[in-house]
């Protein structure tokens, strides 16, 4: 009894330096060397959801993710994660593991109409401190203008107190391109953002961290070009938007899943036409039917 339960022990003990060996393997081969031992490269991406202005004109400052160091990123929320006393899991004030890290930017003014149908820009890509990314923070400058057509143009006042946005980051909004490569894509729903009050256009930023690796897309045209159309996708109560490219091309990311229908929404005599159901599933890019409008 005594040789065969040695055995079952050593057994045990070599099984478990294995996998704790191929745990490691497989670790620091989906791992990119280049990046410093404790630290991850994010990567951020902006898009829009447009709203029908020649142009929109936002000064970004500054860009910082709340990082908790004592997890991972893959690890699951926890309700409390975005509390703003949060200290980590089972943390308190005294060795709190939640700390601040601003990213790399070129601050300044950014035209956010530029970015529709699907087109993004790479905000940052700066190396942060390993762990699991709870919130974004954005800093909105001065000088913001809202353009109604290629000529007028008026001030854009950042609505409220703080000119800081504070977006909560869940577990599944950020795509592990390896173990320390992140990305994370942000959506300024512009059409939500931006609205009018006794005179004044006010900024009051809509935004939705999301992973493109998991979110559908909707993708079309809409002809004849230049018919000018505004393709609005709807499902109950949630609204996307789409202003095509002259040539007719649309997209629209971060669409959940559901039943879906399109309204191209014409211009310059051209006559509505909807389309419907339009189902999306998940990860999945919906090739819509091009759509011809009629005067």
């Amino acid at each position: 009894m005594k040789t065969k339960s040695a055995w079952l022990t050593a057994l045990v003990g070599l099984t478990a330096v294995l996998s704790i060996v191929a745990c490691n393997k497989m670790n620091s081969s989906n791992s990119n060397p280049n990046i410093p031992q404790g630290k991850s490269q994010l990567s951020v991406y902006m898009t829009d959801a447009p709203v029908q202005y020649d142009s929109v004109l936002i000064n970004i400052q500054q860009i910082a993710v709340e990082v908790d160091t004592a997890t991972t990123q893959n690890s699951t929320d926890n309700p409390h994660q975005w509390d703003d006393d949060w200290c980590g899991v089972g943390r308190g004030p005294s060795n709190k593991s939640v700390i601040w890290d601003t990213l790399s930017i070129t601050p300044g003014i950014y035209n956010l109409l530029a970015l529709r149908n699907g087109t993004d820009t790479l905000l940052s890509s700066s190396l942060i401190t390993t762990g699991k990314i709870l919130k974004i923070r954005i800093l909105i400058g001065s000088g913001n203008e809202v353009y109604v057509d290629s000529t007028a143009n008026y001030p854009l006042v950042v609505f409220g107190p703080s000119p800081y946005f504070t977006i909560n980051v869940s577990r599944t909004n950020v795509a592990n391109v390896t173990n320390n490569e992140l990305q994370l894509w942000l959506d300024f729903n512009l059409n939500r953002s931006i609205f009018f009050w006794s005179g004044t256009f006010y900024l009051s930023p809509y935004i939705v961290v999301f992973n493109d690796q998991v979110m559908a897309k909707i993708e079309g045209t809409v002809l004849p070009h230049g018919a000018g159309a505004l393709v609005e996708a709807i499902n109950g109560s949630d609204t996307l938007y789409a202003i095509p490219w002259y040539s007719g091309q649309y997209e629209i990311r971060n669409v959940p899943t559901g039943t879906w229908s399109l309204t191209f929404k014409g211009d310059n005599g051209y006559q509505d036409t909807t389309i419907s159901p339009i189902v999306v599933d998940s990860m999945k890019v919906v090739q819509v039917p091009t759509v011809t409008l009629h005067k």
